[in-house]
């Protein structure tokens, strides 16, 4: 039996900022614990015996859609609102002539772990045209299972935005892990439930220690701590005296400053923190800070205390050039003429208030024997609560 699925980005409102999106962006494309939430779908489906998956999106072609279906090794079918589900009518058709037995729709929308070899096999014993898959409140959850030949069914579902079918279905009631993706939230609470073992959402990385998990080229201050249970993702940067706590997790190449606490909270990719500042229970990106108990967005102007890096790996490069050719000079300089670096509070000074550099060494190593660590001054002291209060 030949598989094949469908899956749907979108349409937003007329007029509206679609729901399910961070600043614009699909949480679809954003990472949570290392791989976004469509590579996390894709790899389901052909765990299940899916031989092809077709990704249609109204949202936009940027970097995050371009990185994340690269990794899911997809191709992005970018369409605008009016043609969106005219392009899913004539994808649903290239697989029936392509003879497809089933045809599975999803529009993420929400996370679901769904069985679907169990959804498939339901289909079949019940001998229906269309499965829908519902929640535990009997809500759909836009998953369907159609049989390729329903041209007609296909074509009511479609152009109803998924909202209307042709005939009476049979229901499937989906028993696992359901997380709707409508908020930040949502995907906050998506990433805690990965690291608590509540889904199947595993870190992408290496367990340094228990509870501890990083991504391949992550640094990490010696003078930094981090405690159970956290995520620090690839290329990932904490610098010194940060503290990571309470389900912290960093996605790849973010960046916590100096001195800075996280503590229950996530950080997007390419997301720089400030130093000196306490994060908590809050979602930080896209130069924007999310307080999720009170459910408040704050867009932050001031790139020295929340900041956002290129997202594509040119304009990093470029980036990184020119701040080392930035601080070329100023090294030569004291090369040449012996002079001291400075006092050290002149120091932390200038580590504040510039742009932040990688410090440290990557995860595992130690530094060098008689290599400073001097980020703050030995008689510099920050005293923070934490925890339980």
């Amino acid at each position: 039996m030949d598989l094949k699925a469908l899956i749907l980005i979108g349409p937003p409102a007329s007029g509206e900022a679609p729901a399910g999106t961070i600043a614009g962006v699909p949480m679809a494309y954003l990472d949570v614990l290392g791989a976004t939430v469509l590579e996390r779908v894709v790899q389901r489906l052909k765990a299940a015996g899916i031989s092809e998956v077709a990704l249609i999106s109204c949202v936009g072609r940027d970097a995050h859609a371009e990185r994340a279906t690269f990794n899911a090794r997809l191709n992005l079918v970018d369409v605008d609102g009016q043609e969106f589900w005219n392009k899913a009518e004539e994808t649903f058709e290239r697989f029936r002539e392509e003879g497809a037995d089933l045809v599975l729709v999803s529009r993420l929308g929400p996370y679901v772990e769904v069985d679907y070899e169990e959804l498939i096999q339901h289909h079949i014993d019940k001998h229906c045209r269309m499965t829908s898959a519902v929640d535990g409140e009997g809500q759909s959850l836009e998953l369907f299972v159609l049989d390729a030949a329903r041209r007609s069914d296909a074509s009511v579902l479609f152009r109803s935005g998924l909202q209307t079918v042709r005939d009476a279905c049979e229901r499937f009631l989906v028993q696992g892990y359901v997380n709707p993706l409508q908020n930040a939230g949502d995907l906050r609470r998506l990433a805690l439930d990965g690291l608590l073992r509540k889904n199947s959402i595993a870190p992408l990385g290496t367990e340094i220690r228990p509870g501890v998990w990083v991504g391949e080229r992550a640094h990490i201050h010696p003078k930094a701590r981090v405690l159970a249970p956290a995520f620090i993702g690839a290329h990932g940067k904490i610098r010194a005296s940060a503290l990571l706590t309470r389900n912290s997790v960093i996605e790849h190449h973010a960046e916590i400053d100096c001195g800075t606490v996280v503590e229950n909270s996530t950080v997007l990719p390419f997301t720089y923190v400030g130093a000196g500042l306490d994060v908590m229970h809050a979602l930080v990106g896209f130069r924007r800070f999310f307080h999720l108990p009170r459910k408040v967005e704050v867009e932050i102007s001031d790139s020295k205390l929340i900041g956002m890096s290129a997202i594509r790996p040119l304009s990093r490069t470029l980036g990184s050039a020119a701040a080392l050719f930035a601080v070329l000079p100023q090294q030569m300089y004291r090369a040449i003429s012996g002079r001291p670096h400075g006092i050290q509070g002149a120091k932390l000074l200038a580590s504040l208030g510039a742009p932040a550099a990688t410090s440290g060494n990557p995860v595992g190593e130690q530094p060098a024997s008689g290599q400073e660590e001097e980020d703050f001054p030995s008689n510099f002291a920050v005293v923070r609560r934490y925890g339980q209060h």
